[in-house]
């Protein structure tokens, strides 16, 4: 059994990924490895991509879940908290590297076509061999895959040439997967809500106030309210109790705990106010959910 990804009290992985001279590293991710099938939640300075290889993943993507099924891969920004919950095997080849391989050392590229990407407001972008751009993508991805795994001479080369490729099409197709750039604050703003997400991912199940999830990022009530909000789209309050609804979903359809039992366990007190929330959340009620079974309530989408 592999042991989860190791970070920093902030979630920064400690991993090194690839060399200072050629700072990519290929990673073939197995879930049965992972406790529980689940990649815990982490991230890095680089960029990365994966692709579903075998089986089905949901990635947790700040307050989203992107589901992928076999086939299906994923970009994930610069500095982007996430991880993935599979709930049985799934196979998940992935590269981890620095934006400077894409830019080469050429700071006209770098400024023009990859600094608009790390700052922008895109945290990640789903692909799906159903669209013609991104299944480009997807097959340059699987030729670095190979590359990285061989000992050909001008491997180096090719997987740069390769890299600038998939940076291009996502560039010429920037309209349809990000919005402009943001101002020199969406860093700040990314790094306070990294702080508070993180308190609540190890505090959900306590009582929480705005103020305990503002005292993590050290800001006041009303920072900690825009950073939600423009990082997030959502308020501190709201994402916890969604966040908390979410485990409490897969609880019940991984679990043979009552309803009552599985909402304390989250974090609700009052189990007639968790039952109110969760039929506004999904669409019907948790005992229904139990009965229909795994992927029939609304959100939840069955690959």
């Amino acid at each position: 059994m592999q042991s989860a990804v190791a970070t920093d009290k902030q979630l920064r992985e400690l991993a090194t990924h690839g060399s200072k001279p050629f700072p990519i590293q290929f990673y073939l991710d197995d879930t049965d490895n992972f406790p529980n099938h689940n990649v815990n939640r982490h991230w890095h300075d680089e960029l990365e991509f994966a692709v579903i290889q075998e089986g089905k993943a949901d990635y947790l993507i700040g307050e989203e879940s992107v589901q992928l099924c076999q086939g299906d891969g994923i970009f994930i920004n610069s500095k982007v908290i996430h991880g993935y919950e599979a709930g049985e095997r799934a196979v998940v080849p992935n590269i981890v590297f620095g934006s400077e391989l894409i830019s080469g050392g050429n700071q006209t590229v770098y400024q023009k076509f990859v600094q608009p990407v790390l700052y922008s407001s895109i945290s990640c972008l789903s692909l799906s061999n159903q669209i013609d751009w991104q299944s480009e993508i997807l097959q340059s991805l699987h030729r670095i895959f190979r590359l990285l795994n061989s000992e050909e001479e001008t491997r180096e080369l090719d997987v740069q040439i390769n890299l600038a490729s998939i940076w291009r099409i996502l560039y010429m197709n920037r309209q349809a997967c990000m919005e402009l750039p943001q101002n020199a604050g969406f860093q700040t703003t990314q790094a306070r809500l990294r702080l508070m997400l993180e308190y609540i991912y190890e505090h959900y199940t306590e009582k929480i106030r705005l103020a305990d999830i503002a005292s993590a990022a050290k800001v006041s009530k009303s920072e900690a309210l825009r950073c939600f909000k423009e990082g997030a789209d959502t308020s501190p309050v709201d994402y916890l109790i969604q966040f908390r609804l979410n485990k409490a979903r897969k609880l019940l359809q991984t679990t043979t705990n009552t309803v009552t039992e599985i909402a304390g366990t989250v974090g609700f007190e009052n189990v007639g106010y968790f039952g109110r929330m969760f039929k506004k959340a999904f669409g019907t009620t948790p005992q229904n959910l139990r009965k229909q079974g795994a992927g029939t309530a609304k959100g939840f989408v069955e690959c």
